[in-house]
């Protein structure tokens, strides 16, 4: 019989648990700078192209902020963005 495999806390999760919510200044500077980039209106296409990156370094590195600020869209992402920064 093969028990789930235990689900460890998300930073989302461990930021609502401990009453703080997250912040662009929680996310690593690449992080930030693909999060702008995307809040500009940019494509992961044109992101990584601005980087010099891969379009998968691009949406991996989106995911992970995604799952810090814990938001779920672009349109979270760079509401997130403008209230960190205001």
């Amino acid at each position: 019989m093969l028990r789930p495999r235990p689900r460890f806390p998300t930073p989302r999760c461990l930021a609502r648990l401990g009453g703080r919510v997250a912040r662009p200044d929680d996310l690593s500077a690449t992080e930030l700078r693909v999060a702008e980039l995307v809040a500009s209106g940019k494509s992961n296409r044109e992101v990584a192209a601005e980087l010099f990156v891969t379009g998968r370094a691009v949406e991996s590195t989106l995911t992970k902020a995604y799952a810090k600020l814990g938001v779920r869209s672009r349109t979270e992402l760079a509401a997130r963005l403008r209230a960190g920064h205001g």
